[in-house]
């Protein structure tokens, strides 16, 4: 008998949102298989490569050493501030360094490609360097470290075929939307600062620039901006789905918004609230049967919007549903819909958002839930995903999964199923999350993978450095595994009663207690004291394919991040206990 949950498989397949085909039910049995006759061979492994520089803080005019090291991978190519192919493995003195700058390798080979950078940084150099705002608009969100500044002497026409005096990434602020570059250290002179989001490959935006005994300021402002709000030409976020152009920026002046629903098909377009959040509140009537906003373009960004009240005959009304390649979603908040955002395509990333009382569960339907993604690539990071009415807070089918320091949690009187979802498998990472269920879940499991078939190319799942608090009075699973796959669980910390581990798994440094002597268990803030079990008890994640398991940050309430400090030993659990 298919169970609720598979029902709204068949309803996503119904509905054309992901392919249909192969089993549907749950597996929950140990132990290994053997390759079914004619099965496609193992995906090829990415490169795994490591790059450094010693020292990486230099005075002006000083030298460093370049070292890296890549495995799997046949050629390699530089760009930032050196250029040019490169051997797999090797090291490189650079002299003459006189503003800080970033060095980016790429490593390719048969499975993919990687890229790692490390930026030396300068001291003491005379003028201050150039430094400003770029908005957000203007750059790739899906590959952090494409989105590069370059210096080149003097006022040229930026190409990838000039050597760059500096380089500098481009750094979103904590907590936030925006982002921001910094030149520091450039020689007083004449500069072009040029931006470009494709690593060094294309400059679609440059300035001239002075540095004359002093600080300089270079902001890259957005194409265009079209204005929404009361008094203005539009007033409704619905009046522009017609007028915009790929590139503008919908700023939206906060207030509520009644209805009518709407849906985007033009690409490369950014949706922001402004002065606060834009609060969408759907109509009684969605006329397009899928959600408040229909994102179909490509290449699209969602910032400081509230979406609220999304219901259609079919029960999977969506604050956003999402149809076309790549989304990014910042600093919004989902609540009160029958799915917070249902869909995808491409990359999509959540990060620094809220997700509230969105779900259900109707017969013959199947459930909805606080988020349901089906995508290539899933990134969820900084966020507040709580009280889903009895469907899963998160809920993914996508082939990749990065769930990276947040807050999902029942609390006290939530009725969700799954606090983690990953029915299909999939190459996945849940690093520095705080997961906890709630005495009246509807559902005895905390994380699950892979229940209704593994038909991800990749079946891997790294379950590192969380912290899993069981609140049901009876217990339950905290991590179960179905299938045959590569599952390791290391420095977890597990609160409460119930099984810590189903399925075949490999546990390292794992610590399971009742009392754990959080600074506030009952209020939910799950920081360890010196009283809390496994302070210096980890051991070193290192590695999991390319992505590197040692958790730099650790989530701060609400939806935001902080460093995770480096003290002794690591910690067992989503905290660095910090005295």
């Amino acid at each position: 008998m298919l169970n609720r949950y598979s029902l709204s498989l068949m309803l996503l397949c119904a509905l054309g949102l992901v392919a249909c085909g192969g089993g549907a039910g749950s597996n929950n049995s140990a132990g290994t298989s053997t390759p079914l006759p004619g099965s496609p061979p193992a995906p090829l492994t990415a490169p795994a490569v490591t790059l450094s520089a010693a020292p990486n803080t230099v005075a002006p005019g000083g030298s460093t050493l370049l070292t890296w090291i890549s495995s799997n991978a046949s050629s390699c190519s530089a760009t930032g501030a050196w250029s040019g192919g490169k051997a797999t493995s090797d090291s490189l003195t650079i002299n003459s360094i006189t503003a800080t700058s970033t060095y980016i390798l790429t490593c390719t080979g048969g499975g993919g490609s990687t890229t790692r950078s490390a930026t030396v940084n300068v001291t003491g150099a005379a003028g201050t360097g150039v430094s400003g705002a770029v908005d957000s608009s203007l750059i790739n969100r899906h590959q952090e470290s494409a989105n590069l500044v370059y210096a080149f002497a003097g006022f040229i026409a930026p190409s990838s075929s000039v050597t760059p005096v500096a380089t500098a990434p481009v750094m979103q602020d904590t907590g936030a939307c925006t982002f921001r570059y910094g030149l520091a250290g450039l020689p007083d002179g004449n500069y072009t600062i040029a931006l470009t989001k494709d690593g060094g490959g294309t400059f679609p935006r440059s300035a001239n620039v002075t540095v004359a005994g002093g600080a300089a300021a270079q902001d890259f402002a957005p194409t265009r901006v079209v204005r929404v709000g009361p008094g203005r030409q539009f007033t409704h976020p619905n009046d522009v789905t017609g007028a915009v152009q790929s590139g503008d920026v919908v700023e939206i002046d906060a207030g509520v918004y009644n209805g009518p629903a709407s849906i985007w098909t033009t690409g490369n377009l950014t949706m922001r609230g402004v002065g606060g959040r834009a609060h969408l509140v759907a109509p009684a009537n969605i006329t397009n049967g899928k959600g408040i906003w229909v994102t179909q373009g490509a290449n699209m960004a969602v910032e400081n919007i509230e979406f609220s009240g999304a219901m259609v005959p079919d029960f999977n009304g969506a604050g956003i549903r999402a149809e076309g390649q790549n989304l990014a979603i910042c600093g919004s908040y989902f609540h009160d819909n029958e799915n917070g955002i249902l869909g995808g395509g491409g990359n999509v990333l959540i990060e620094y958002s809220e997700f509230a009382r969105n779900g259900g569960c109707e017969p013959g339907f199947g459930c909805s839930h606080n988020m349901y993604i089906d995508t290539a690539r899933f990134t969820l990071r900084y966020s507040y995903s709580h009280h889903a009415r009895f469907g899963h807070l998160v809920k993914s089918r996508a082939r990749e999964n990065y769930i990276l320091y947040n807050r999902i949690m029942d609390e006290t009187d939530g009725t969700s199923s799954y606090v983690i979802d990953l029915p299909n498998g999939g190459l996945s990472y849940i690093v520095g999350n705080l997961l906890q269920q709630g005495p009246n879940t509807d559902n005895s499991t905390m994380l699950i993978y892979g229940e209704e078939g593994l038909i991800n190319a990749s079946k891997t799942l790294y379950v590192v450095n969380n912290t899993f608090v069981n609140d049901r009075t009876a217990g339950g699973t905290f991590v179960d595994v179905s299938g045959p796959s590569t599952v390791t669980v290391q420095n977890n910390l597990f609160v409460g009663n119930g099984t810590l581990v189903s399925g075949t798994v490999t546990q390292v440094t794992n610590r399971s207690t009742n009392t754990p002597a959080f600074v506030d268990r009952g209020a939910f803030d799950y920081r360890p004291t010196a009283a809390t079990p496994g302070i210096d008890q980890g051991t070193a994640p290192g590695l999991g394919g390319t992505f590197d398991l040692t958790p730099v940050h650790q989530y701060v309430h609400p939806t935001n991040r902080e460093a995770r400090p480096i003290r002794n030993g690591i910690d067992i659990g989503a905290y660095e206990y910090n005295p």
